[in-house]
């Protein structure tokens, strides 16, 4: 039978793929038909996109403590609905500040809810051996929509014009999305009798329940934990709400991913503005951002090998190099051939980004609280990841060009490049979490599906 995680990686696969295709990637391919019907210059949609990351990392950490205590399928079933409804109430907006609420709103908290810190966590509660690998296959949906949905879009956009689209969008989140969640989502491979990987047994340092009484080793009684006031079983300790913030690690982490989706996402938010700007067709324009994704397919399969077998801050570190080499090389292309080559590099640097954020926290914190930690990490990138796409709008109304963004994003990635220098993995992954004890009784039938 099939490893039941291997279809937790295809729901998060799938939601990944809506969530961040439907509500980010596509928003190139929208940006000069939102800035011809509202106004405000690229500056006031780029406010917009802003908005919406805000309001996602101000969702994490509550999204990430829910997700340790067992709740990934209300969540993404929740997430789906709401995603559901504010693509289509996209369609019905007149001006500036309702796109911005929606936006805001529905659109954001529903990606938050079935997108990258929902998905991580899952993959990561599934996968400890093989986790780099398998969160590289899951956000390879991050990459995949970006290849299709963007001209995808474009060519939607000139068929049944914006709304129509976003109509469409809302319809294929309610048939896809919500009935693969419903049927699929399993919080932990201990909820069901199974182990990490597909493994016959537990893996050293995972969690593994207390031996019952006269199954202990020989003339060794296992102690019974006390009850709390209230007389239910007590929680297993977890990692303290605050802990992280006392180590290094975690802002070293929080630094590089920061910059570099502070960099990134002005990039695919404004690489079909930038080549239309050097004259090339919207067709070919469009196909920039297709490529920076294609290419980040292929960078999540080769950066997940290398972290699985290698060092997962040589990985980072490369993929950031990758990254500034692309934004550098952008800012002397002139041709259609060398404008494709520089985003061919980026992209390919830019895949490996969100799988080794996850396999980093992994490494550093363990399953025990993945989900709690990266949704802490989440609001304390907003300063710096929430600039970067205004900012490049900003520059280009005023300069008429984005060489000064383009300078400023290669900066970062310098930056990044250094402080990573200083992260420090631990010899041995912290333990990982035990199932919820609402399910401890359904792993008493173990299943193979």
């Amino acid at each position: 039978m099939v490893f039941h995680g291997w279809k937790i990686i295809f729901v998060s696969f799938l939601a990944l793929f809506v969530s961040v295709g439907f509500g980010f990637y596509s928003f190139s391919a929208f940006f000069v038909a939102l800035t011809s019907e509202f106004g405000g210059g690229r500056v006031g949609v780029g406010i917009g996109v802003a908005v919406f990351g805000v309001t996602n990392g101000l969702v994490a950490p509550f999204l990430g403590h829910a997700l340790d205590q067992g709740h990934a399928k209300r969540i993404m079933t929740a997430g789906a609905w709401l995603l559901a409804l504010g693509l289509l109430l996209t369609a019905t907006v007149q001006n500036l500040v309702q796109f911005y609420l929606v936006l805001g709103t529905f659109l954001a908290l529903g990606a938050a809810l079935i997108g990258g810190v929902t998905a991580s966590t899952l993959v990561a509660n599934w996968f400890v051996r093989q986790r780099a690998m398998a969160l590289g296959i899951a956000t390879m949906g991050i990459s995949l929509s970006g290849v299709v949905m963007a001209p995808v879009a474009t060519r939607l956009i000139d068929l049944i014009g914006w709304r129509g689209t976003f109509v469409l969008y809302g319809a294929l989140t309610l048939l896809f999305v919500l009935p693969a969640v419903r049927r699929w989502v399993v919080d932990r491979p201990e909820d069901v009798g199974l182990h990490p990987d597909g493994a016959a047994t537990s893996l050293a340092g995972d969690w593994t329940p207390a031996p019952a009484p006269g199954e202990g080793p020989a003339g060794v009684e296992p102690v019974a934990p006390l009850p709390t006031a209230s007389g239910a079983p007590p929680r297993r300790p977890r990692l303290e709400w605050m802990q992280p913030l006392a180590n290094r690690n975690f802002w070293v982490i929080v630094l590089v991913v920061s910059m570099c989706f502070c960099a990134n996402s002005a990039i695919l938010t404004h690489i079909i503005a930038h080549a239309t700007d050097l004259g090339f067709p919207p067709v070919e324009a469009a196909f920039c951002l297709s490529t920076i994704a294609a290419m980040g397919v292929l960078g999540k399969v080769v950066f997940g090998w290398i972290s699985d077998r290698l060092s997962s801050r040589g990985a980072m570190w490369l993929a950031v190099g990758l990254m500034g080499s692309g934004t550098a090389g952008l800012l002397r292309a002139e041709t259609y051939p060398a404008v494709l080559a520089a985003v061919a590099v980026f992209g390919l640097g830019m895949g490996g980004i969100m799988p080794l954020w996850g396999t980093l926290i992994g490494a550093c914190f363990g399953r025990r609280s993945f989900g709690r930690v990266m949704g802490l990490m989440s609001p304390m990138l907003l300063p710096i990841q929430v600039v970067g796409v205004p900012f490049a709008g900003y520059v280009y109304d005023r300069f008429n060009s984005y060489d000064l963004a383009f300078t400023t994003f290669v900066g970062l990635y310098l930056f990044s490049m250094l402080i990573l220098l200083i992260l420090r993995i631990p010899e041995q992954e912290p333990s990982a979490s035990p199932p919820s004890p609402a399910r401890l009784a359904t792993a008493a039938a173990p299943r193979t599906e």
